[in-house]
């Protein structure tokens, strides 16, 4: 300590010894600090004194002030040096104190530099320059003296007016104070990192240095700051990758034993050596040699090591982990032994290991002698109560014996079985005192079983009640009554009890009084088990008895149902088929091909029994494959077939069907023999379907082809005539029929409208009953609402709207050319062509009209310009002009898909975008009903696709009428419907058969002997009690029943379906009828099923009455409902006789089964489900002639009338749309000729015709047009044409005539 004898002093809080280590190495170096050979010790409690061996290094450190020690892991340590002792501290300069001044004379600064620096800066060229420089903007030059550490800046002569003195000192300070920022020194006292820079000299460069001392081991790496900072990363990351880490297979408590012996070995001889325990190991990490050195020593140590294995079991070794065990063995051990034992669990051995053999024997001998496992086997120990008992007492016990610290537990096996097992594993005292305690149970609770007959099998089921009328007490014993093999009862518990119990059992039985009772009569046993019921409790209560039903083994037979178990000696003609269900037809209109559909039948026509003679039955070739063409063959084998047959082939699986049918058609040249076959093949494909019990139909239009060439509406009048005509009889199991139409046909539309023209009107017949239950189709109107608005996409002709706005899209140049145009302008009139000739309108702005003879509010006329992004503005603006206008309602066509030419999927996309943009977050509190109408079938499912891609789930599809929802599933095909009433409908209305021939002596003998017993076995404590308790049992079932006598001619008025309710009533409620007399009939049995035979005779009576009456006023009044796709309906005779009578509180149901509130001043009837509101007419019959139901009412004095049609109903535009298939001019006005005369010649003729022709051609009534003048209409309207007048004005004026006929 003597030749330490210059002190510095700092402050800081307790400095560990690792990082005064490192403090003191870094005074020691000269280059780093300044310093020199040095010793650090703390003299205060913060206070720490460095003793320097010579005063120059004291002076250096000083001059530096404040040192940054870096110290790897932790932060930076800022040490700020004082010197208290030396005088000379307070007579320092106030300059800086690594630089002294020059007297003013010499005009020359020093800066001390480190050694490494200066050296740094006169051996590189780039840091030279950068000096001279930075020294020269000060008009200065400069010398470096490396051996005194200085760098002298010396001011050049003649300056003096430029700098001053102060000025110059100053920018020089602040050029040297850049260049020390710039070029930083970094001194490496690790050994390994030096020796890592020593062996990497390649890093230098022009702005890096590597400098290295010898005997320090020190390496100084100087140079540009980033360029110093990435070798430092270099560095680490290279030092990182040379440390090595080992994994030793050495366990924790193997290293326990061996740990005071090997810590201090590394310690001392490997200080680099980091030491961690794992769960797999020991694991050695650092320098390859100490790791390679750690390793050997570890497992020699590992080798002295002596190990004992205990074989032992899987609970004891689970007992030891869960309790604690190992460690307390180990504690023990460490108190008792002289040498540390460990334990580990090796599988289910028990490891111990130690360094002494004479530790490891005792430890084994404890433990072997403290240990136990212990299981007992229990008989018959499963539903015990004593059991319970010992399982509660060993709970307590182990509770208790564990109350410290776990010392045995205890586990059940196999106790779900009857005999368990009680599992003891723990200490031996433990284990051994809950052993005697299920020992001492198994002595004194034995499980014992016994048997005892039983008189009477009935008191098996009721053996409970025994006991309670023996007065039997509560027992632990287990009674079980079985009747197999014989009856008797078992009983199960401890000995003591059991036999206690069968002594008491045996003498009960022995005293009890019984008797068997029989009662008999039709339908006693369901007469005991429903009312009779009550009365078995009321006498048991009286008698203080036991009732227990007897069962002979002679039950009666289960009666079934009539229908099938009896031959009934009906001879009404049509009681066969009042048998088969009745089905509700679902009719389906699809768009597409045929092959596309899925269906039992596919139906395909052909020529000359070729399957490809016609492009459907190519298509379906196309599709399925050649297995379809080879079924095809072998089903046509060598026959050829004629027109009107049908040949029956298995489809394929790639088809959506089961079978196709080929109708064989007759080829185009002969048109009366083409419609012939085909009423045939169709006529032939649908008894097909009822006979072979077909679910579904698929179809197309057959004849329109160039195959065949019938006109499309004769060839839609023939298919929609013979589906009536199928549906108006038995339909057998078929429930959908689709007709499938392709969408780009050239007639596509016309045999659409046609094909549901014609199924509407023919939906329901004259009588008031629905031959179908719905009419769907993929064109029906579609409904979106949109933020409090309804957008509607609508198949039709926008001349047919009356909404508040109609949008007319045109080029404002061409108005003559045919199109929505020219009709929209025609019926608006010249005036409104006129404000349009020569508008100027600007790309996306609409002309505003008044609407003319158009009936609208107002005509706003567009002009898309062939433009997407113009029909998407003029569709967003329509929208707001609306709103702007207090207009409810707008009517917009396809704007530029017609002869616009714009593809229909872009123009759809571009119009309900923009009606999106115009109506979302618009808050719209006029506009309320968009309706897009849509003349093209392509375009239409152009919109229709468009509008579930742009509005998603808010898209609902919706007839154009309230439709029924039925879902159908057929092996082909899962049909449904869209229902949007929201009702739930009755079965298709029919009207009621007629009253049968009954041969009432073969009924007698046909129907199911109903005479029953019912036995009982009457249990009590004395004989009267049980006679008096099977008396009253006799005469309850008499007080139960009752009799009725009826006779013949009231049988006679029932019909086939109330006399089937009669003998299923006869059936299910168990009647018996007699012949009382020749024409008398006695009905007996319960009192409830005698009253309802009576009542449903009856109602026979009422309801003939009724019938009558509703038959004739039917003939003399008819009440018309509008119905779906707008078309006038006759409601049914029940409802037409309600409407008739004023008798409507209760509402009616239409022909579909829709019930209906009426509104009868209003002539309006509501729908109770949809709320969906239409209109009711009544029409007046003469006893001669009845009104067509789509006629007005007229008065018998009114032999004419003329009827303006309403441009939105549905039969302006059937009448419209058949006009314009002929002609292109714009229809003004349509009128209905109502003439009594003519219809009634009209209707005669008919009848003639379809006489003379046969059902299968029929009256081949056709629509014809006929052009005359104007003031011959009255004429015309009045009595008829004059033929004479044949093919003179047609081109005046256009006179409809609605009905007509060609012979």
């Amino acid at each position: 300590m003597e030749n330490y004898k210059y002190a510095v002093f700092f402050e800081a809080e307790n400095l560990s010894d690792a990082e005064l280590r490192q403090m003191q190495k870094y005074f020691k170096i000269r280059r780093r600090s300044g310093g020199g050979e040095c010793e650090i010790n703390k003299v205060g409690d913060t206070t720490y004194k460095i003793s320097f061996m010579e005063r120059e290094a004291q002076e250096r450190v000083l001059e530096r002030k404040d040192h940054v020690i870096k110290i790897e892991g932790q932060e930076e340590i800022h040490v700020l040096l004082r010197c208290e002792n030396v005088v000379e501290s307070s007579k320092q300069s106030k300059e800086s104190p690594n630089q002294k001044c020059a007297s003013a004379k010499s005009e020359e600064k020093v800066f001390k530099l480190d050694h490494y620096l200066l050296r740094f800066l006169s051996e590189c060229k780039k840091p030279h320059s950068d000096l001279e420089k930075h020294v020269s903007l000060s008009s200065s030059t400069f010398k470096i003296n490396i051996d005194s550490e200085e760098l002298v800046v010396v001011k050049d002569p003649g300056t003096e007016d430029v700098y001053s003195l102060k000025k110059w000192e100053f920018v020089v300070d602040e050029a040297i104070e850049t260049l020390k920022s710039r070029y930083i020194i970094h001194f490496e006292v690790e050994s390994d990192k030096s020796a890592i820079l020593e062996e990497n000299s390649f890093l230098q460069s022009d702005n890096l240095k590597i400098y290295f001392e010898e005997l320090t081991c020190l390496a100084v790496v100087v140079g540009e700051r980033k360029e110093v900072e990435k070798i430092l990363t270099f560095l680490s990351g290279l030092q990182n990758k040379q440390q090595v880490q080992k994994e030793c297979c050495v366990s924790e408590k193997q290293f326990n034993l061996i740990k005071e012996e090997f810590e201090p070995y590394v310690k001392s001889n490997l200080p680099a050596l980091k030491i961690t325990q794992e769960r797999a190991g020991i694991l050695l990490k650092g320098p390859e040699k100490e790791v390679h050195a750690g390793e050997n020593e570890l497992l020699k140590l590992a080798k002295g090591i002596k190990e004992k294995r205990i074989p032992s079991h899987h609970p004891l070794m689970t007992f030891l982990e869960s309790s604690g065990g190992i460690q307390h063995f180990q504690n023990r051990f460490q108190q008792s032994l002289r040498s540390p034992v460990m334990l580990e669990t090796s599988g289910s051995d028990l490891l111990l290991l130690s360094l002494s053999d004479g530790a490891l024997e005792e430890a084994a001998a404890a433990v072997q002698r403290d240990l136990c496992l212990e299981t007992v086997r229990l008989e018959n120990a499963q539903k015990s109560s004593a059991f319970t008992k010992l399982k509660e007492d060993l709970s307590k016990a182990v509770k208790q014996a564990n109350h410290k610290s776990v010392k045995v537990e205890l586990k059940y096996q196999d106790e779900s079985t009857p005999d368990p097992k009680v599992q003891l594993v723990g200490y031996a005292t433990e284990v051994s005192k809950l052993k005697n305690m299920v020992l001492e149970y198994k002595q004194n609770h034995q499980i014992h079983h016994v048997s005892l007959p039983l008189p009477c099998p009935e008191m098996v089921e009721h053996f409970s009640e025994i006991l309670a009328i023996g007065g039997m007490k509560k027992s632990s014993v287990e009674i079980k009554p079985t009747s197999s093999p014989s009856p008797c009862v078992h009983l199960t518990g401890p000995r003591c009890e059991v036999e206690s119990l069968k002594d008491s059992l045996e003498s009960c039985l022995q005293r009890l009084a019984t008797k068997r009772c029989e009662v008999k009569g039709p339908g006693v046993q369901q007469i005991f088990q429903s009312e009779g019921a009550r009365i078995l409790q009321s006498v048991k209560n009286s008698y203080m008895v036991r009732i227990l039903p007897i069962d002979d083994k002679q039950k009666r037979g289960k009666v079934p149902k009539y229908m099938s178990s009896l031959s009934l000696p009906f001879t009404s003609a049509s009681s066969q088929d009042s048998l088969v269900s009745d089905k509700e037809i679902d009719i389906n209109v699809v768009v597409g091909s045929l092959e596309q559909q899925q269906a039992d039948v596919f139906v395909a026509p052909m020529i000359q029994t070729n399957m490809t003679s016609t492009l459907i039955g190519s298509s379906l070739l196309n599709k399925a494959g050649q297995q379809l063409q080879n079924n095809f063959n072998n089903a046509k084998g060598k026959h050829k077939l004629k027109p009107g047959e049908v040949l029956e082939v298995d489809a394929t699986p790639v088809l959506g069907c089961s079978k196709v049918f080929f109708v064989e058609c007759a080829p185009k040249g002969n048109k009366h023999k083409s419609e012939k076959a085909l009423r045939s093949g169709l006529r032939r494909i649908f008894e097909l379907c009822k006979q072979n019990s077909w679910g579904s139909v698929a179809l197309p239009v057959i004849g329109p082809g160039i195959v065949l060439s019938i006109p499309v509406k004769d060839s839609v009048n023939i298919l929609t005539h013979e589906i009536c005509e199928f549906l108006s009889g038995p339909t057998g199991c078929l429930d959908t029929i689709c007709i499938a139409i392709m969408a780009n046909y050239a007639h596509s539309e016309e045999m659409f409208q046609t094909v549901c023209g014609n199924l509407s009107a023919k939906m329901v017949d004259n009588t008031g009953k629905a031959l179908f239950q719905s009419l769907t189709s993929d064109l029906d109107e579609i409904i979106i609402p949109v933020d409090g608005i309804e957008l509607h996409l609508v198949f039709g002709d926008i001349t047919n709207e009356t909404t508040d706005a109609i949008v007319n899209t045109t080029d404002f140049k061409d108005f003559q050319t045919a199109g929505v145009c020219k009709d929209i302008l025609t019926k608006a009139g010249p005036q409104i062509q006129a404000q349009l000739t020569g508008a100027q309108v600007a790309s996306g702005q609409i002309f505003t009209t008044p609407p003319g003879g158009f009936p609208c509010k107002t005509i706003m006329h567009v002009c898309g310009e062939r433009n997407p992004d113009v029909t998407k503005t003029l569709a967003k603006e329509i929208v707001v002009q609306c709103e702007h206008g207090f207009y409810r309602s707008v009517a917009i066509p396809a704007i530029c898909a017609g002869q616009g030419g714009l593809d229909p999927n872009v123009v759809a996309k571009s119009i309900l975008e923009g009606v999106k943009e115009g109506v979302q977050g618009a808050n719209l509190q006029r506009l309320k009903n968009i309706r897009i109408i849509l003349l093209k079938i392509n375009v239409f499912l152009a919109f229709k696709a468009a509008a579930k891609q742009i509005f998603g789930s808010n898209t609902q599809l919706t007839a154009p009428a309230p439709l029924v929802l039925t879902s159908v599933t057929t092996r082909g095909r899962n049909a449904t419907s869209i229902k949007h009433s929201g009702s739930t409908r009755s079965s298709r209305s029919h009207s009621v058969p007629l009253p049968v021939s009954l041969d009432l002596s073969s009924l007698v003998t046909s129907l199911p002997d109903t005479e029953s017993t019912a036995a009982f076995l009457v249990i009590g404590h004395t004989n009267n009690d049980v006679s008096d308790a099977c008396r009253d049992l006799q005469q309850a079932y008499k007080d139960q029943c009752s009799t009725h006598t009826f006779f013949a001619d009231e049988i006679e008025r029932l019909t086939q379906e109330e006399m089937d309710q009669l003998l299923s009533k006869v059936n299910s409620l168990h009647l018996q009828i007699e012949q009382s007399s020749s024409d008398g009939w006695v009905v007996k049995g319960q009192r409830n099923g005698v009253n309802e035979v009576v009542r449903l005779i009856q109602d026979a009576l009422r309801r003939q009455v009724r019938e009558k009456d509703q038959t004739f006023l039917f003939s003399q009044v008819t009440w018309c409902i509008l119905g779906p796709r707008g078309i006038w309906q006759k409601v049914p005779k029940d409802a037409n006789y309600k409407l008739e009578k004023r008798d409507v509180k209760d509402g009616i149901e239409d022909a579909q089964g829709v019930k209906w509130t009426v509104d009868l001043p209003k002539m309006e009837a509501t729908s109770c489900d949809s709320g969906q509101v239409t209109a009711l007419k009544r029409l007046e019959n003469s006893s001669d002639f009845s009104l067509p139901i789509y006629w007005d009412n007229m008065s018998q004095s009114d032999l004419l009338k003329v009827i303006v049609l309403d441009p939105s109903s549905t039969e302006y535009k059937t009448v419209k749309m058949g006009f314009k298939t002929t002609v292109k001019q714009t229809v003004l006005k349509i009128e209905r000729i109502q003439n009594m005369n003519l219809r009634r010649l009209y209707e005669a003729r008919k009848i003639e015709l379809e006489n003379r022709n046969g059902l299968l051609v029929g009256a081949r009534e056709k629509n014809l047009y006929h052009g005359t003048s104007e003031v011959s209409c009255s004429s015309i309207m009045k009595s008829n044409f004059n033929r004479n007048f044949a093919g003179q004005n047609g081109n005046c004026f256009f006179y409809y005539y609605f009905k007509g006929w060609l012979n």
